[in-house]
């Protein structure tokens, strides 16, 4: 996408800002793409991960500070190429939480679930900005990215979902199934 944006007929000034892109791109790629799979992998490990929620929902508890605009800007980013996802892999995701919620005998997946897509934008972003990478070259790529992530999300879930009916795992997901009954409080005593 970015050699394609430095062909592009462009002024001076956006030609020159597309050439920086891409040179940071082609030097910062690996720190991104290592950056991206190690903090992916390490929501594999549930202990890990729900330690690190649990130490950061702490820290969060404890402390008020203030967050940097590109913190505010790259959680605006994901939420955006979030929408986007989620609206195109929602049949294939949402079996497939129904099967893990099963597997697993929760009510809901983990918030650091790699299987919720916004847990998987969210740390890809971050990684890009991280790696050295600016803010402002993201909207560059993230149509491509957004594509990307779109088609290997369905067949990841997909794959996922067709194991685990072969294991015989929820073979068939009733309406019931796909609908939670409310939370019923107490009557109280008046």
């Amino acid at each position: 996408q970015l050699t394609t944006l430095i062909d592009e007929p462009a002024s001076a000034r956006e030609g020159q800002s597309r050439r920086d892109v891409w040179m940071a791109y082609k030097k910062h790629r690996p720190l991104w793409i290592d950056g991206t799979m190690t903090v992916w992998r390490e929501c594999l490990d549930p202990l890990k991960s729900r330690k690190t929620a649990a130490t950061n929902a702490k820290e969060s508890a404890n402390s008020l500070e203030l967050v940097g605009t590109d913190v505010v800007e790259n959680k605006i980013l994901a939420s955006r190429m979030v929408m986007a996802v989620a609206e195109k892999v929602h049949g294939e995701l949402e079996d497939l939480r129904i099967r893990v919620q099963f597997l697993e005998s929760t009510e809901e997946l983990d918030g650091g679930d790699l299987f919720r897509p916004e847990v998987l934008v969210h740390l890809m972003i971050e990684q890009w900005a991280k790696a050295g990478m600016s803010g402002e070259s993201w909207p560059m790529v993230s149509e491509v990215v957004q594509k990307l992530l779109i088609e290997r999300l369905k067949a990841a879930y997909a794959d996922a979902n067709e194991v685990m009916v072969k294991k015989g795992v929820m073979p068939v997901i009733e309406l019931k199934d796909r609908v939670k009954a409310p939370v019923r409080r107490p009557a109280s005593a008046a």
